[in-house]
């Protein structure tokens, strides 16, 4: 790299992290976002004309029409606007992909900051990582809980474990994962992770369609299980068959980080996962992303998905370099039954969409596509806002901070310019995002699709 560019990358990440750190103090004045429709994230009527009161980055108290804003109060006027509790992006990747190129060189701080603002541009007040974390992630983590950070809060599993020359493939820049081949080395491997605490724990339990490549052995999995849950760590496992989850199900996953899409899930499945409280992120947008770009939907034509595309992604997607896996056609189509199965059986599903983790994932956008995906599959637009807030609040145990507007939550709110519950592609239509009751920076100023 020449010195000029080099100095203009490192001024422009010196002035991310700069501008993060700047917004990271929540106002200590009492703020009012009045006269909105208030979806609340709990899946019931909204409030009509309500009001929120902020204080020192918490909610206070949500309020119905006419209620009165307390003396001294600022009073942000939301007339004709609908609030709701940000986006939570219940799996995704960090700092993978840069541009057309995507690989563990491309994990740096700069990389993350700049991609949890972009998050933060498309409504997401939260983002959990699922294993391909590196270890500065639990230092922008701890600088987050002290304030000092004003970005989407972050979630992480730290490094997964996955299998030597397998699962995950190095070649995605996977290569920071854990891939123990005996119980011992299983042990030394999560006294390591255990000493960083993460917030839960990633295994992939896949073969990635090669017959001829390992799973993760039962064995190494199980103690894996066993080695979280007696640290109190949920474990989240990438899976894709239908035996395999009715196996991790039996040894006690707490969650799978995408669909069973090989079979329809069975009775058997379901028992297990409402026996066990296993929950589920369906990932629908990972199997269209294999395919959906050489179909050139209309909604790659909008600002809000041309804004969220990094320079040269949109000439990556129409090139050789993009390959369509013709399969993951059928994938969805089964991921999108298994989803609304599960959901009628009253397992708790939620939404994510393993964006970040290649370049044809795109962040931001994917999370608003999911949804959109969620009621095609056959929940009502709540049912999808619900998976994205406080259910998977719920899924990631982070409830009692976030997921929902009520008293006492982190003032995470989304501000949209037109409800979702009449077209959930009005998620879109975003006005602002408040992070810990302060607005943050650059959410509702891309097109938005308008």
């Amino acid at each position: 790299m020449r010195l000029p560019t080099l100095l203009t990358a490192l001024a422009s990440a010196l002035s991310l992290l700069v501008g993060a750190s700047a917004m990271a103090q929540p106002a200590s004045q009492t703020t009012v976002l009045q006269g909105a429709r208030i979806i609340d994230g709990q899946g019931g009527a909204p409030i009509e004309n309500g009001s929120i009161v902020i204080r020192d980055g918490r909610i206070e108290a949500v309020q119905p029409g006419g209620a009165k804003a307390p003396a001294g109060a600022k009073v942000v006027d939301l007339r004709g606007k609908t609030v709701m509790p940000a986006l939570i992006a219940g799996h995704a990747h960090l700092g993978i992909t840069n541009g057309a190129k995507s690989g563990a060189g491309e994990i740096n701080e700069a990389n993350v900051t700049r991609q949890l603002q972009k998050y933060a541009r498309y409504g997401v007040g939260t983002v959990a990582v699922f294993g391909t974390d590196h270890d500065f992630i639990y230092k922008m983590r701890a600088d987050q809980r002290a304030g000092k950070l004003a970005l989407p809060t972050i979630v992480t599993a730290g490094h997964g474990f996955g299998v030597p020359h397998g699962a995950p493939p190095i070649a995605m820049g996977m290569d920071q994962v854990y891939r123990p081949t005996t119980i011992e080395a299983v042990r030394k491997d999560f006294e390591k992770l255990a000493a960083q605490k993460p917030d839960l724990v990633k295994i992939w339990v896949d073969d990635f369609g090669d017959s001829k490549t390992k799973k993760m052995d039962p064995a190494l999995y199980r103690k894996v299980i066993e080695q979280a849950h007696k640290r109190g760590l949920k474990v989240v496992a990438h899976v894709y068959y239908l035996e395999d989850a009715k196996r991790l199900a039996r040894d006690g996953v707490d969650l799978f980080g995408h669909s069973v899409r090989d079979k329809p899930v069975d009775a058997e499945l379901i028992a297990l996962m409402k026996e066990k409280n296993i929950a589920y992120i369906p990932t629908l947008q990972l199997d269209e992303a294999f395919f959906v770009y050489a179909d050139k939907p209309d909604w790659m034509r909008t600002a809000f998905f041309r804004d969220a595309l990094d320079p040269g992604v949109g000439e990556w997607l129409a090139s050789p370099a993009y390959k369509v896996k013709q399969i993951s056609k059928q994938d969805l189509a089964n991921a999108k039954a298994n989803a609304l199965a599960l959901h009628k059986a009253g397992i708790k599903v939620g939404m994510g969409t393993d964006s970040g983790a290649t370049i044809p994932r795109i962040q931001g956008f994917a999370e608003h596509r999911e949804l959109e995906l969620l009621t095609q599959a056959g929940l009502s637009p709540m049912q999808a806002l619900q998976a994205a807030t406080s259910g998977n609040a719920a899924i990631l145990g982070i409830d009692r901070e976030r997921g929902t507007l009520a008293a006492g939550k982190q003032a995470d709110i989304l501000v949209l310019d037109a409800n979702p519950l009449d077209d959930i592609r009005n998620t879109r239509k975003i006005n602002a995002l408040w992070l810990r009751g302060v607005p943050a920076a650059g959410a509702g100023e891309q097109a938005a699709g308008r």
